[in-house]
């Protein structure tokens, strides 16, 4: 992610993912999703079907566990309906230029995210925890950010993945179950954003608090941010400031009228310092 100053500097680190491969992509989402969704029960009528459509055809086939996925596939496939390619693309277009506005999502417009999203790179990663975060999660994905969603309801998880798959995110927003603070294996170590609601942080004991936060600070690049996004019934986001008292606060532009409610704030990381020449040397003495 860019700094304030390196704005004017943008530059891609590396190229996105063509439509092509993102339109596989959301067909392999949509069907994931689809059969998730399915008991037991209803996943082998599924299979019995795609085997009876296998037998109409009345090619000789060598039944395998790859070619019944496949028809399978190809039931679910017609049976939501998925655009072909060329009116997919289409869609896509407009709905990606939708989905990069905040409101799209119901964030509003002067929450402290969007003071970000001119500052973002593709490739640029992002942590976003908490089920009030979510919008923010989708925003960010929308702006070509690799997200990981953490939450620690399965149920509300399996709903934004849901919506991931729905509004052809999947290249970027992937989503993850975990107890809070329990952040394993498979995450990106270091990330440019994290962004955590005030209701999971309100939820743990003042040291466990502490002792999240600054895990998350230690996975955060030099330069790199946090938001703390408001929750309905928790503390505002400024009652957890003494977290970061080493971090600089990125106040918003002053306005005539500043919402009643606060809409979270913005922590930025120090950059990093290189010590002089002559203490490294003092030090290898």
């Amino acid at each position: 992610m860019l700094t304030a100053l390196q704005l004017q500097q943008q530059r891609r680190r590396r190229p996105l993912p063509s439509l092509k491969h993102q339109y596989h992509e959301y067909i392999l989402q949509r069907i994931e999703s689809y059969k998730n969704s399915l008991s037991r029960r209803e996943l082998l009528e599924l299979g019995n079907e795609a085997v009876a459509e296998m037998a109409e055809a009345g090619d000789q086939f060598l039944l395998t566990e790859v070619l019944l996925t496949d028809w399978v596939d190809r039931l679910i496939h017609k049976r939501l309906r998925l655009q072909p390619y060329g009116r997919w693309s289409r869609h896509f277009r407009q709905l990606r230029t939708a989905q990069r506005e905040p409101t799209h999502w119901g964030v509003d417009r002067r929450s402290p995210v969007t003071r970000l999203l001119a500052r973002l790179e593709p490739g640029d990663t992002a942590l976003v925890i908490g089920c009030d975060s979510a919008p923010v999660a989708f925003l960010l994905a929308a702006h070509d950010v690799e997200v990981v969603f953490i939450g620690n309801d399965m149920t509300f998880v399996d709903q934004v993945e849901s919506r991931v798959a729905e509004e052809a995110l999947g290249h970027y927003c992937s989503t993850y179950v975990a107890p809070t603070g329990q952040y394993g294996p498979g995450l990106p170590d270091r990330v440019q954003i994290i962004a955590i609601d005030t209701a999971t942080l309100e939820a743990e004991t003042a040291s466990a608090r502490r002792a999240i936060v600054q895990r998350l600070m230690d996975r955060t690049v030099a330069s790199g941010v946090h938001l703390i996004l408001p929750s309905e019934h928790a503390l505002a986001p400024d009652a957890f400031l003494s977290l970061y008292s080493e971090w600089a606060r990125e106040d918003p532009p002053s306005e005539k009228r500043r919402p009643s409610k606060s809409l979270g704030i913005l922590l930025g990381k120090p950059p990093e310092v290189a010590e002089p020449r002559a203490s490294l040397k003092s030090r290898e003495a």
